[in-house]
């Protein structure tokens, strides 16, 4: 192959083993990757299609996509990424937390139980996350077809008290269940770095006040 792309280059370099080099009189024996295995050009369609297979440690996959139309092709790669980041984010941080929308209500019934005991505007922030943290599951209860309105308040109602902190929404039924006997779990990570900016917001919003 004498032309490649920057971000194929470097996925042949993880594949092989190879250390890439801006300078011939750069190269050493140790930047030479001697793993691959099979080079093989394929044609797929109307395209030629460049493979190096049986690798010894590759680290890197290629993935190809076909669609009949260009956004149903950029469909399809969106939502592969998004699930690669979910993949990759839990193998760095596994934490799981209760899915459905339960914690997001769980903080926001917190948020506005402290922001009664605050008195003039120093309550704002408290109140303005809290309706913030509502916008998960009124998200997921209209994709799953049910009533917003219905299923807020019910759920709002049921974390009010806080003694039901794992109860949220089923997105394949839409029905309120318990997510944890369900095992319906998200990522944590993005909750608790959106917690931590809320917190440094809060603190800010006190400070200039």
């Amino acid at each position: 192959m004498r032309r490649l792309r920057i971000t194929d280059n470097n996925r042949i370099a993880k594949a092989c083993g190879a250390v890439i080099v801006n300078r011939p009189h750069q190269l050493q024996q140790s930047d030479v990757g001697t793993g691959a295995g099979i080079f093989e050009v394929k044609t797929i369609g109307d395209e030629f299609f460049a493979f190096i297979v049986h690798c010894k440690e590759p680290k890197a996959c290629p993935v190809l996509f076909r669609g009949p139309s260009k956004d149903q092709f950029n469909e399809v790669e969106r939502n592969l990424q998004d699930a690669m980041s979910v993949a990759r984010n839990i193998l760095k941080n596994p934490k799981l937390g209760p899915a459905g929308g339960a914690t997001q209500l769980t903080v926001s019934a917190t948020l506005k139980q402290k922001s009664s005991s605050v008195e003039g505007i120093e309550k704002w922030p408290y109140e303005a996350a809290a309706i913030a943290f509502e916008r998960i599951p009124r998200t997921v209860a209209p994709n799953c077809g049910v009533n917003v309105i219905r299923t807020m308040t019910a759920l709002q109602g049921k974390h009010a008290n806080g003694e039901k902190s794992w109860l949220g929404i089923d997105g394949s039924t839409g029905v309120i269940t318990g997510v944890k006997e369900k095992k319906i779990g998200g990522y944590l990570f993005g909750l608790l770095l959106l917690l931590s900016f809320i917190s440094f917001a809060i603190s800010i919003f006190k400070f200039v006040g």
